[in-house]
């Protein structure tokens, strides 16, 4: 399989991965692992082994997209490495903070639609440690997008410590922010990335729905395209095509 990982071209084969992890010792799983050659490491682990790079240079989402691509079963929330155990799994208020509509899982339905459409992702900010840089860089010929994706804001804490607290701040009004924030970054990749469509990408809720239409005129003067994207994949926008 030949993908595009920040910029440079690759090719990766799943016997090549089963080799590369051959008597290395899984770390433990936390939150995403993939099962090679019979034993569950985490997916930054085994792709990091896989690809001979730094796990600072990818995110899970993509360690999990080409793993799942290469015929590799991807396992979602804490798994043992050894024995299977009968204990039941709950998940913690962290794991489901990271579901849809956070912002990660956003990004990664969105790199997941681009690829179905020929696109090649070419970088992915990790969104979990609110890494610098755009949220999406891909290419698909003799085009180039970059893409800034807000999720959805929460009315509690992630925070386990937090877990009782409800948020001052209404997920509407916050939104609002997270909005403008993103409009303000979409202006700024026109100029730091030129030739590149700029996106706006953003879950499919009506508050989303209207600011965009309210700032539907400026963004088309400037060329920013607002993406909103559900669960499932599907998406609308005013004139973006991918």
């Amino acid at each position: 399989m030949r993908f595009v990982l920040n910029g440079v071209s690759m090719d990766l084969d799943a016997p090549t991965v089963v080799a590369r992890l051959r008597d290395v010792q899984p770390e433990a799983v936390r939150e995403h692992g993939v099962r090679v050659g019979g034993v569950v490491y985490p997916v930054k682990q085994a792709f990091e082994r896989a690809v001979r790079l730094p796990r600072t240079e990818f995110t899970s989402h993509i360690a999990q997209r080409h793993l799942r691509n290469l015929g590799f079963e991807v396992l979602s929330q804490s798994v043992p490495t050894a024995a299977p155990q009968a204990a039941e799994k709950r998940r913690s208020p962290t794991t489901a903070a990271h579901e849809w509509p956070w912002e990660g899982s956003v990004q990664a339905i969105f790199g997941q639609l681009l690829e179905r459409r020929g696109w090649s992702i070419t970088s992915m900010a990790d969104t979990a440690t609110k890494a610098a840089g755009v949220d999406v860089l891909a290419s698909k010929e003799d085009r180039r997008l970059g893409a800034e994706v807000k999720g959805w804001p929460s009315t509690g804490y992630a925070d386990p410590r937090r877990a009782d607290e409800v948020k001052r701040t209404q997920p509407s009004t916050q939104a609002g922010h997270w909005f403008a924030e993103a409009l303000s970054k979409a202006m700024m990749l026109l100029d730091d990335k030129p030739g590149h469509e700029s996106l706006m990408v953003l879950p499919n809720y009506p508050r989303y729905r209207d600011l965009a239409a309210r700032t539907r005129t400026g963004r088309s003067a400037a060329g920013i395209h607002v993406v909103l994207l559900d669960a499932q994949g599907g998406f609308t926008s005013e004139a973006w095509t991918p």
